[in-house]
């Protein structure tokens, strides 16, 4: 008979006659459960709670490496979890070496109830990215995804902080989970992304309810911080930067079975006036180019066609390699993805206007791979305001490279980020941009208005522009954008276009939507078809930014 108390870190489980750490006396069983505990005085909704005892998969040792044991708790409500009951002294069983503790641990406890999460993400590439990454860790940890909120035991929010746009609707959706958290015990919400190491414990003295904070170099703890969350019921901010972790695609656990994100970089060391990047993500950090090249290859091999690399800037990726003895350019990594069999289709973003080499270009024109897109942001077309965002580059030198794109890359098809609005940005700076748009007849234009991020030297500029104006502008700004793009798609109509199909379309019946090379959305009618394959689609029509069309 060995005594036990039983023991939990915030919420109590038991009455309080079993917080007082009054010990409870327990026959010692190794190969099955003890059965009900002998008179407890539980709740009415905790009777009926079993104690177990067992080996975890890596028990610990005492003195002459005897094993010492480990114990559970479980109840219709609580799953198994050696933090529910402690032993006053561990209890060694001498000469356990025999057996396996994996067996035993597999014999005395239950498999945990599998809890449901939600989550939404908000962002870029690489929150997509990320968000598939924790789906898998959760997978793996005997969680299950919904798409039903309402149906969740946990509620993850993946989140961006470019915007001031889309952390308020993180701050809604919190505000709108309150009565949800409070509903039931052991529910769990968590913010993951940009906003955790943008604001970190802020966020919990914002929003009490709120359970986890966990930044994007932290995921890999994503499933103990839940289970932690839900057991005792105690908030964790983990939101520090790991130069080492990245994540990986699982081969056998694909988000699309045709395409992928890789991310190759992280962080940015441009700390351009206006961006938060530098302070959510970190500064740049290039991973290794092995480990690029074995991930693409192994997701190649599981049927995958066509990659993206991310980064915040992927330009300049390779730049801290060289502290390790490496000399790879992004340049030379592109063209190796581009060679690695099975990959028929390689993208990349996001570039910088300043690190736009000669050889990256070449690349492009040269490796059939790589296709014939890219997202090249500008932010303005005025060189003083380019100056007071620290683009470093200015109007001339912009246009410089973008003729040198489509002297080298036939059909181009070629994008970019504009911000109106800056502070100090003046009707003729303004002007400047709407030139610029003229200029380089831009397939896609993704506009915004200027919003102040915590903590940037733009945040605190005087000549911050009225609301009004920015509106005003943004709406010329986007008058000619769409009108530059709806010129572009003409040019595609009468040509023939290889289509990756992505699937069903879905306000198309009996059709089928993919990507062609250039990264155009293709609608065209059709059965039997499946995710992943190529067709060739002559091109009949466009609708906004939509080519239409039938297979050849």
């Amino acid at each position: 008979m060995v005594p036990f108390t039983l023991f939990h870190q915030k919420k109590p489980f038991l009455n309080p006659e079993f917080q007082k750490n009054i010990p409870l006396t327990l026959p010692i069983s190794r190969t099955a459960p003890i059965g009900k505990i002998p008179y407890v005085p539980l709740k009415p909704k905790y009777q009926g709670a079993r104690v177990f005892l067992g080996f975890s998969p890596s028990p610990s040792r005492g003195e002459g490496g005897v094993r010492v044991i480990h114990r559970f708790v479980q109840t219709e409500f609580i799953s198994p979890t050696r933090q529910l009951l402690r032993v006053l002294k561990p209890y060694k069983i001498q000469g356990s070496s025999t057996t396996s503790p994996r067996e035993n641990m597999e014999t005395l406890s239950p498999k945990s109830k599998e809890k449901k999460v939600f989550m939404e993400t908000f962002g870029c590439q690489s929150n997509v990215l990320e968000s598939d990454h924790v789906t898998g860790l959760l997978l793996k940890d005997n969680f299950t995804m919904t798409q039903k909120q309402e149906d969740a035991d946990v509620i993850l929010f993946n989140t961006c902080s470019i915007r001031d746009h889309a952390e308020h609707k993180v701050f809604s959706r919190l505000g709108q989970l309150v009565d949800w958290k409070n509903d039931r015990e052991g529910r769990v919400i968590g913010i993951m992304g940009c906003m955790a190491t943008s604001y970190k414990d802020q966020l919990i003295e914002r929003a009490p309810h709120l359970d986890m904070v966990v930044g994007p170099d932290q995921y890999l703890k994503v499933p103990q911080v839940i289970r932690e969350a839900a057991g005792n019921g105690i908030s964790q901010v983990l939101a520090d930067f790991d130069p080492i972790y990245f994540p990986e695609n699982d081969p056998n656990r694909l988000s699309q079975p045709h395409k992928a994100f890789i991310e190759i970089m992280k962080g940015c060391d441009k700390f351009c006036t206006f961006c938060v990047v530098p302070f959510t993500r970190g500064r740049e950090i290039s991973r290794p180019a092995e480990s690029i090249l074995d991930e693409i290859t192994k997701i190649a091999q599981a049927g995958v066609k066509e990659v993206m690399l991310l980064g915040q800037n992927v330009n300049s990726y390779g730049l801290g390699l060289k502290s390790r003895g490496k000399t790879d350019s992004f340049a030379q990594l592109l063209r190796q993805v581009g060679e690695i069999k099975g990959i028929e289709r390689v993208r990349y973003m996001t570039s910088h206007p300043l690190d736009m080499p000669d050889d990256l270009i070449e690349v492009m024109a040269d490796v059939p791979a790589v296709c014939e897109s890219i997202h090249l942001p500008v932010q303005c077309g005025s060189d003083k305001v380019l100056k007071r965002m620290n683009r470093q580059y200015s109007v001339e030198h912009y246009l410089e490279r973008v003729a040198k794109l489509r002297g080298r890359v036939k059909d181009l098809f070629i994008t970019t980020d504009l911000i109106v609005g800056f502070p100090g940005e003046e009707e003729k700076d303004f002007q400047g941009t709407l030139d610029l748009l003229d200029k380089v007849h831009y397939d896609a234009v993704y506009s915004f208005k200027y919003s102040p991020r915590l903590g940037t030297p733009a945040a605190r500029m005087l000549d911050q522009v009225p609301e009004e104006v920015m509106d005003e502008r943004l709406a010329r700004l986007n008058e000619k954008a769409w009108k530059h793009a709806g010129e572009c798609c003409e040019t595609r109509v009468g040509k023939t276009e290889e289509v990756l199909v992505d699937g069903p379309a879905d306000k198309t019946p009996d059709a089928f939507y993919g990507k062609s090379r250039q990264n155009r959305t293709v609608v065209f009618p059709g059965k039997g078809y499946k995710t992943g394959d190529m067709v060739q689609v002559k091109i009949e029509s466009h609708k906004v930014a939509n080519l239409y069309g039938k297979t050849m």
